[in-house]
């Protein structure tokens, strides 16, 4: 459909109602507060993960992923989304990653606590259900990844518009589930290397980091279309952005340290 990528997003949004009434259905307060922080972050990050988005809609003019997959494909190998649009991959992974409550974003669970979070009170094929759909959210989010910045099927003399050898759909399907394979085995990797945000570090991430940077990518792709410059510069723009970023994080996080008490100021306020 002419709307694919916004039919997707509606969709996978329903998966907040999942959690809500699976916490407060489980009468239980732990797990009905575990699904209040669990829809809090999956309601949070959808904001960067839809405006992530958007730099393509622009440069492709189009919300079909199919076209959005075919532009790539006739364009060759360096007219990927993601070299135009590496700032907006990364927030579009993260996102992702907090919309599926993945590490180290899976506030929502917390499985090495002893209340889990909105399943606590489940078992068997409920439990199961719950993590079926979380499984099912990550392998959609793989696909998303590959088609929007990865050139879905597309691979230089391997897979390309002009193959018309037989079997040349086989090879294309095979390429597209390679990709969607190792971006699994990235999700996985990274669950296992990352330990979990706290609460407001991970909120902070969404509402101080990945929304203002998905503000400035979309206002950068909509600059350069104006003026009919190389879309070429969105890429050292892209980097140069997420560069900006970090240098006013860490200085925050310095100013923050250099003005808190140290431990004899707090051991002599507590004397007095």
């Amino acid at each position: 459909i002419d709307i694919g990528i916004v039919f997707i997003f509606a969709v996978t949004s329903l998966a907040v109602y999942g959690v809500i009434l699976g916490g407060w259905a489980s009468n239980n307060k732990y797990s009905a507060l575990g699904s209040l922080r669990a829809s809090a972050q999956v309601i949070s990050y959808e904001i960067p993960l839809g405006m992530s988005v958007l730099g393509i809609a622009l440069l492709g003019s189009t919300l079909d992923i199919e076209k959005i997959l075919t532009q790539q494909a006739t364009g060759g190998f360096w007219h990927w989304y993601f070299w135009t649009q590496p700032l907006a991959c990364l927030i579009f992974f993260t996102s992702a990653m907090a919309e599926a409550n993945r590490l180290p974003f899976d506030l929502s669970e917390c499985e090495q606590e002893l209340v889990g979070g909105f399943h606590t009170e489940y078992s068997a094929m409920k439990f199961a259900l719950f993590f079926l759909g979380e499984y099912t959210h990550v392998i959609t989010t793989s696909f998303l990844t590959v088609i929007l910045f990865f050139g879905g099927w597309h691979f230089p003399w391997i897979a390309t518009p002009e193959s018309t050898y037989t079997g040349a759909w086989i090879v294309m399907l095979m390429v597209l589930l390679t990709k969607v394979f190792m971006v699994i085995v990235l999700i996985m990797l990274l669950r296992w290397t990352i330990p979990r945000f706290r609460f407001d570090q991970l909120m902070n991430l969404s509402w101080k980091a990945l929304i203002p940077l998905s503000l400035a990518n979309m206002l950068a792709v909509m600059t350069v279309l104006q003026f009919g410059w190389d879309r070429w510069l969105l890429g050292p723009i892209s980097i140069g952005l997420f560069v900006i970023a970090g240098v006013i994080s860490v200085g925050f996080k310095r100013a923050e340290i250099r003005h808190r008490p140290s431990a004899v100021e707090l051991s002599h306020h507590l004397v007095t």
